[in-house]
């Protein structure tokens, strides 16, 4: 791992206020009413505070709450601001997000689940490494869990065997190891990873016409293990900044109920992504490209 000061804070934003640049921050929501006026109000006052120039694209995914009126009642608030997208069912991750994607305008995207909010941190420094580092693909914050705790939201690639060895913990509440986990995590500086959650990732937008768009085969999961492979076949790296914190309120569905139709579509989309990418008991060839690709 190779590890990274953070960088100095005035003189990064005092360059990066030239471009007259801007970050779309894409949102799916689902019965998110109460997190999303806290998810709203968390960017709005990051990117005043920073002076960026900025869009929210939120697609409400079929929400039976009082998501939808909170949606309504910002984009009264900021008609300029904020463009909202109403779905009439649960769409998935995967073809929402990809309507946002679509709509969005900005030289930089972040794609952000509703419920989350900004916290401390500078978004400008991470544009300002995604402006100056071409092999950087992606750019994933810290995440903080309610009580605090670091989210574990980094991990290797895995192998098909890997997660099924995982089941009995799924389903019985067994300690099993997590072998895709990072021993030396939480890391303290920038730190190179294989993948990361879809919670908060910053990247450009010229990253979409590289590897394409998020994969709409996966319904629900695992589509940011699956997009952050190809971010990696494309010769760029993913980079854990945790100078940039993000309160996540995560709700883990697929783990509390293991016999679910979300975890079941979880289940097939792990088919889907090893026979896509391989690595059913080995990820060694996959680590042989992405050295040969670097080496190119």
């Amino acid at each position: 791992m190779t590890e990274r000061a953070e960088p100095c804070k005035d003189f990064e934003i005092i360059i990066f206020s030239r471009m007259d640049s801007k970050i779309s921050f894409v949102i799916l929501s689902f019965n998110s009413y109460r997190y999303l006026r806290r998810c709203f109000d968390s960017i709005i006052a990051k990117c005043g505070e920073e002076g960026l120039h900025y869009e929210i694209i939120v697609i409400d995914n079929g929400s039976a709450d009082e998501s939808k009126s909170i949606i309504a009642s910002y984009k009264e608030r900021y008609p300029h601001k904020l463009l909202p997208i109403f779905l009439p069912e649960n769409m998935g991750t995967t073809y929402p997000r990809n309507l946002g994607l679509k709509k969005s305008q900005g030289e930089y995207i972040c794609i952000l689940d509703s419920d989350t909010e900004l916290l401390d941190g500078s978004i400008r420094n991470v544009l300002g490494i995604l402006k100056d580092r071409s092999d950087v693909g992606l750019v994933a914050p810290r995440l903080l869990l309610d009580d605090g705790v670091i989210q574990n939201s980094v991990k290797k690639f895995p192998t098909f065997w890997h997660k099924i060895i995982k089941l009995p913990n799924a389903v019985f509440k067994i300690n099993t190891p997590n072998v895709d986990f990072y021993s030396d995590f939480p890391f303290k500086a920038e730190t190179p990873v294989d993948s990361a959650i879809s919670a908060c990732w910053i990247f450009r937008s010229e990253l979409l016409s590289e590897i394409g768009y998020l994969d709409e085969k996966l319904f629900y999961s695992p589509e940011d293990m699956e997009f952050c492979m190809r971010v990696r076949k494309s010769s760029k790296s993913i980079i854990y900044y945790p100078f940039l914190e993000i309160l996540h309120h995560t709700q883990q569905i697929s783990h509390n109920a293991p016999f679910s139709k979300i975890s079941l579509s979880h289940f097939m989309g792990l088919l889907y992504y090893f026979r896509k990418h391989g690595g059913w008991f080995s990820t060694r060839k996959i680590y042989n490209r992405f050295k040969q690709s670097r080496s190119n």
